[in-house]
C-alpha cells in the first residue's frame, strides 16, 4: 500500500514539475529564437519557435514571433493562421492587427489591410508606420485623398520618414501635381540619399521639365550606389546625347554594353559616334546591332545617314531601301532616299520618294520642301510654288525656302512676288538674296 502511495506521489510531483517547467522551457526556446531572428536567420528561428509553441501553445509572444517569421519567409498562409489564432486570444494586441495587415498588403488585398490598420490605429495612434501603410494601401486602390491624409499623419509623427515622403510624392504625381511631387522626392532623398526609387521618380519630373542636366546628376547619384545599373548608364548616355555631350554618351553606352549587349545600346552609341563624325565606328556599331536583330529598320536608316554625310550616295540609297523593305511606312527613310537621289541629280526619282513620305506622314514638311526643290530644278515652277507654299506656311524661318520660291516666281513672270520673297530671304540672313534683288528688283 505504502508503495502505491509513493508511486502516486512521485507521479504527481512529475506532473506538477512538467506543468511548471513547460512554460519555462517554452520561454527558453523563444529566447533562443530571438538570437536567430536578430541575425536574420529566419529558418533557424522558426525551428526554435516551433519548439517553444509545442511546449506552450498559449505562448502569445512566440506565436506572434512565428507569424512575423513566416512573413519574412514569404509563407503568408502560415503567417495569417498564427495571426488569426491570436485575434481570438489577444484581440487588443496592436502588433497582431499591424502584422496581419502587412500580409494582406503583400497579397494585394488592400481593403482588408485598411480594415486591420484601422483597428491598429484605434489601439495606438502614435505609430507612423501604421499611417504609412494605410496611405500606401489607399494609394494602391487610387483613393489618393485618403492616401494623402494618412501619409501626412505619418510625417507629422516622424518628420524623418523618408519612405513616407517618397510615397506621398507618388500620390501627388498621380494627382497631377508634379511640383509638389518633386518636393517630396527631394525631401526623401535629403533624408535617405540611398533611395534609388526616389531618384528615378525625380528623373521623370526633370525629363518633363526638359532638365536633362538635372536628370544626368540624378543618374550620377544612382550609379554611385549601384555601379552595375545598366539602365542608369543607358539613360544617362541618352540624356548626354540630348545635351550634345557625345563623348560622355559614348562612355556610358560602352559601360552599358559591357554589362548587357543590347541592340539599343549599340544603336545609341552608333548615333553618338556619328555625331562625333567617327563614321567608321558608327557603322561598326550599327552592323553589330544588325547581327543582334536584322529586322530593326533603324539600323539601316542610321547607316544611310552616315553614308549621306560621307557623300557615298549609292550606299545611302541602298540602306534606306533596306529600311523601307522592313518598314514600308518609314517616311523618314523615304525622305532621305529622296534627298540622296536628288543629290545624285535623279530628280524625277526623288519626287516619288517625297510623295511616299508625304503619303505616310502629311505633316513631315521637309518632304514638301524636297519636292518643291526637285520640281524647281525640273523647271516645273508652278507646281514647285504650290509645295513651297505648304512648307513656308509651316516653317516661316527658312530663308533659303523663300529664296527658292522667289526664283520659281520669277520664272513664271511673277516679279512682284519673287522680289517679295527675295526681300524676306535677305531679312532671314540669306546674303545671296541681295544679288537677286539687284538683278530682278532694281534694289
Amino acid at each position: 500500500m505504502k508503495k502505491w502511495i509513493s508511486l502516486i506521489i512521485a507521479f504527481i510531483i512529475i506532473v506538477v514539475a512538467v506543468v511548471v517547467l513547460k512554460p519555462k522551457i517554452s520561454d527558453h526556446y523563444y529566447q533562443e529564437s530571438k538570437t536567430y531572428t536578430d541575425s536574420l536567420k529566419y529558418d533557424s528561428a522558426l525551428v526554435y519557435l516551433n519548439k517553444s509553441i509545442k511546449f506552450n501553445s498559449k505562448n502569445t509572444e512566440a506565436i506572434l514571433a512565428r507569424a512575423k517569421t513566416f512573413y519574412q519567409l514569404d509563407n503568408d498562409s502560415s503567417a495569417l493562421k498564427d495571426y488569426n489564432k491570436l485575434l481570438f486570444t489577444d484581440s487588443l494586441n496592436f502588433n497582431v492587427y499591424f502584422g496581419s495587415a502587412l500580409v494582406y498588403i503583400r497579397l494585394e488585398d488592400y481593403q482588408e489591410a485598411i480594415s486591420l490598420l484601422d483597428k491598429a490605429t484605434d489601439l495606438n495612434r502614435h505609430v507612423p508606420e501604421v499611417f504609412y501603410f494605410k496611405g500606401l494601401s489607399y494609394s494602391k486602390i487610387s483613393k489618393y485623398e485618403q492616401a494623402l491624409e494618412n501619409l501626412n499623419r505619418a510625417v507629422e509623427i516622424d518628420p524623418l520618414y523618408a519612405e513616407a515622403y517618397y510615397n506621398r510624392g507618388i500620390v501627388w504625381a498621380n494627382l497631377g501635381d508634379l511640383e509638389t511631387s518633386v518636393k517630396d522626392f527631394n525631401k526623401s532623398i535629403e533624408i535617405d540619399n540611398k533611395n534609388l526609387d526616389a531618384y528615378n521618380r525625380r528623373v521623370k519630373y526633370r525629363i518633363d521639365k526638359e532638365d536633362y542636366k538635372g536628370a544626368i546628376a540624378d543618374y550620377d547619384a544612382i550609379l554611385e550606389m549601384d555601379k552595375n545599373n545598366v539602365d542608369a548608364y543607358y539613360n544617362r548616355g541618352y540624356f548626354k546625347l540630348r545635351i550634345g555631350d557625345y563623348e560622355g554618351a559614348v562612355n556610358d553606352f560602352t559601360k552599358a554594353i559591357g554589362i548587357n549587349q543590347d541592340e539599343t545600346y549599340y544603336l545609341k552609341r552608333g548615333n553618338a559616334f556619328s555625331a562625333l563624325r567617327k563614321y567608321n565606328k558608327a557603322i561598326a556599331d550599327y552592323d553589330k546591332g544588325l547581327r543582334l536583330n536584322g529586322r530593326n529598320a533603324e539600323f539601316y536608316y542610321r547607316k544611310g545617314l552616315v553614308y549621306v554625310n560621307q557623300n557615298e550616295l549609292d550606299k545611302a540609297v541602298s540602306n534606306f531601301s533596306s529600311a523601307i523593305k522592313i518598314n514600308s511606312k518609314y517616311y523618314e527613310a523615304y525622305y532621305l532616299r529622296g534627298v540622296s537621289k536628288a543629290m545624285q541629280t535623279k530628280y524625277k526619282d526623288s519626287l516619288k520618294d517625297f510623295d511616299l513620305c508625304i503619303k505616310y506622314n502629311e505633316k513631315y514638311f521637309d518632304a514638301y520642301l524636297g519636292k518643291a526643290t526637285s520640281l524647281g530644278v525640273l523647271k516645273e515652277h508652278t507646281e514647285a510654288i504650290k509645295y513651297y507654299d505648304i512648307y513656308i506656311q509651316n516653317n516661316k524661318k527658312n530663308g533659303q525656302a523663300y529664296l527658292n520660291r522667289g526664283v520659281s516666281k520669277i520664272n513664271i513672270s511673277d516679279t512682284k512676288g519673287g522680289c517679295k520673297d527675295f526681300q524676306k530671304a535677305l531679312e532671314l540672313g540669306v546674303e545671296s538674296a541681295q544679288e537677286m534683288l539687284k538683278m530682278y528688283c532694281g534694289s
